[in-house]
């Protein structure tokens, strides 16, 4: 696991707590979604509760497209796949 990487990140849209995201990462989509994985991007990109991650994970950046959601507590970030 490489770790989340500013520069994989892309806002795509929206408003504070209702942001689209495009995440590519050549990490695995389990790696991705443990808890503290997008901490940096509540500071980078103000993510924070509510806000949509789009994320293109694997070894192509394209082995699995998994869609978050994410809880910004107090600058600790945690996301949900959708259902």
């Amino acid at each position: 696991m490489a770790g989340y990487q500013s520069e994989d990140m892309r806002l795509m849209g929206g408003v504070p707590g209702q942001q689209l995201f495009v995440y590519r990462s050549q990490d695995d989509a389990a790696d991705i979604k443990t808890q503290g994985y997008f901490d940096q991007a509540a500071e980078d990109y103000n993510l924070d509760t509510g806000d949509i991650i789009v994320a293109c994970t694997g070894p192509t950046r394209a082995d699995a497209v998994t869609l978050l959601v994410a809880t910004n507590t107090a600058g600790t970030v945690t996301v949900a796949a959708s259902a």
